[in-house]
C-alpha cells in the first residue's frame, strides 16, 4: 500500500514537471512513446447529438500514465464527460476555454500498457450548426521507470452539425434562428417550401391563431361559427375552440377575418387570453411595465393590459424602445414571441 501511494505521487510530481518544464525536456525518448489516433462516432452529427470520440493508443511500450490534450470549438461542441476503460484511475478533465486535459495512471506493480490500447472516450453534444475542428494536439506519457515523453499528433478531425429543421433563409434574423429551430424540432411551425422559413412574411390572424393553439396544446368543444370561416379550412377548427373558450371574439358583424395580417397588438392579446384560459398567467402588468417604451401611446385601450402583462413576464421584449402596436407581425416576430411563451411555462 505504501508503494502504491509513493508510485501515485510521484507520477503526480511527473505530471506537474513536465507542465511546467520546456516541452524538449521530456522529448528525448518521444520516439518509443507509440502513435495516437482519434475517432469519432461520426463526423455529420444533428443539432443535439452526443458525439463519442475515442483515442487510442498504438505500439504503446510500458504507459503506466498518460495525458491527452484536445482543443475543440466550445461554441459548437458541449463537452460533457471523459471516462477510460483502462485499469488505475483518471483525473478530472481540466476544461479551459478551448482546451481539454485529461490523464490517467495505473496504480501498484506492473509495467504499463503495452501495444494497441484504447486511452479515453470523449463525450460531446452538438450545439450549433456548422463546422467544428477537433484536435488532439499532444499526448504525454510515463513508463513504470517514471521517464516521460511526449507526442505532438495534432490529428484532426472536422465536425459539421447539421439541423434537420434548419431553414436557409434566415441569415439576416439571427435574432430568430433559435426560437425558429426549436419550434420546428416540436413540430410546432412549418417552413414555406425547400429548407425555406419565410422569416419576413406577414402572419395572419387565422396562422398565428392556429400557431398558439398548437403551442399550448388548447382543446375542447366549438363555439359558434363566424361568418368568413369555411368549414373546410384548416383553420376552421382551432379558431371555433379558441371563440368557445373566449379566445377569440370576431366584430360585430360576426366575422373574424381569417386571412387578414394581424398586427403586433393583437397578437398579445390573444396570446394573454390563451395564458388566461390555460392557467399558466402567474401575474400581470400594469401601466408601469410599459414606461420604457415611446409608443405607449399608440396601443389600444382594449390591448393596453395584454400588452403589459406580456412585457412583464418577458414574453415580448421590443425592439428600439418601442412595441409597434399597430404593425403586421412577421413569421419570425411570431415564432419568437412563440419560443418565449413556451419558455415562460415550462
Amino acid at each position: 500500500m505504501v508503494l502504491r501511494k509513493w508510485m501515485t505521487i510521484s507520477l503526480l510530481i511527473v505530471f506537474l514537471l513536465s507542465w511546467m518544464l520546456p516541452t524538449s525536456i521530456w522529448a528525448s525518448e518521444a520516439d518509443q512513446s507509440g502513435t495516437f489516433t482519434m475517432k469519432v462516432s461520426t463526423q455529420s452529427p444533428n443539432h443535439g447529438d452526443t458525439i463519442e470520440v475515442v483515442i487510442e493508443g498504438h505500439q504503446l511500450i510500458d504507459v503506466y500514465a498518460y495525458e491527452i490534450n484536445l482543443e475543440y470549438d466550445p461554441t459548437r461542441l458541449t463537452f460533457i464527460d471523459a471516462k477510460s476503460d483502462a485499469p488505475g484511475f483518471s483525473v478530472p478533465p481540466i476544461v479551459k476555454g478551448t482546451h481539454i486535459q485529461i490523464a490517467h495512471t495505473k496504480v501498484g506493480k506492473g509495467k504499463g500498457l503495452e501495444g494497441a490500447q484504447s486511452l479515453f472516450k470523449l463525450y460531446f453534444r452538438a450545439i450549433q450548426n456548422g463546422s467544428n475542428v477537433l484536435t488532439l494536439s499532444s499526448v504525454k506519457v510515463v513508463d513504470s521507470k517514471l521517464v516521460s515523453s511526449t507526442k505532438q499528433t495534432n490529428v484532426r478531425s472536422t465536425l459539421t452539425i447539421h439541423n434537420p429543421y434548419a431553414f436557409d433563409d434566415l441569415d439576416a434574423f439571427d435574432w430568430a434562428v433559435e426560437a425558429i429551430e426549436d419550434l420546428a424540432s416540436r413540430g410546432i411551425v412549418n417552413g414555406t417550401g425547400e429548407r425555406l422559413f419565410s422569416p419576413d412574411s406577414a402572419v395572419t390572424r387565422a396562422d398565428f391563431l392556429v400557431l398558439l393553439m398548437r403551442a399550448l396544446r388548447l382543446k375542447g368543444a366549438y363555439g359558434q361559427p363566424f361568418h368568413d370561416i369555411e368549414p373546410d379550412s384548416y383553420y376552421a377548427q382551432p379558431v371555433l375552440i379558441a371563440r368557445n373558450l373566449g379566445i377569440v371574439q370576431g366584430d360585430e358583424a360576426n366575422q373574424f377575418h381569417p386571412k387578414a395580417s394581424i398586427t403586433r397588438e393583437d397578437m398579445m392579446v390573444l396570446t394573454d387570453r390563451a395564458l388566461r384560459v390555460s392557467n399558466h398567467l402567474t401575474r400581470v402588468g400594469d401601466q408601469s411595465d410599459l414606461s420604457n417604451f415611446e409608443d405607449v401611446s399608440l396601443i389600444s385601450d382594449y390591448a393596453l393590459a395584454s400588452v403589459a402583462t406580456l412585457v412583464n413576464i418577458e414574453v415580448i421584449h421590443g425592439y428600439a424602445n418601442q412595441v409597434f402596436p399597430q404593425e403586421s407581425t412577421n413569421r419570425a416576430q411570431a415564432a419568437v414571441l412563440i419560443y418565449n411563451l413556451l419558455t415562460y411555462i415550462k
